[in-house]
């Protein structure tokens, strides 16, 4: 797909790291799969990943977690 940030570059399956924060918690999701602009970099996560990241999240702040880095993995 066409990247809507720079309008030149093409995106390609690769994967990111994201770093979420809720109030004095910081997830960081290391290898979460995305597409990536060949020219400026911009990540974009499709819905399906951005949930599993959201409700892993919501996990890890409930049980009291201040920092947290882990690699991503999707639910088979």
């Amino acid at each position: 797909m066409k990247c809507m940030i720079c309008k030149h570059g093409e995106t390609t399956k690769g994967t990111t790291t994201v770093t979420l924060e809720k109030d004095n918690s910081t997830i960081v999701f290391k290898e979460v799969p995305a597409h990536i602009c060949d020219n400026c970099g911009e990540t974009y996560i499709d819905d399906t990943v951005t949930k599993a990241l959201l409700n892993k999240a919501r996990e890890i702040v409930k049980n009291g977690v201040e920092v947290d880095i882990r690699k991503f993995e999707l639910a088979a």
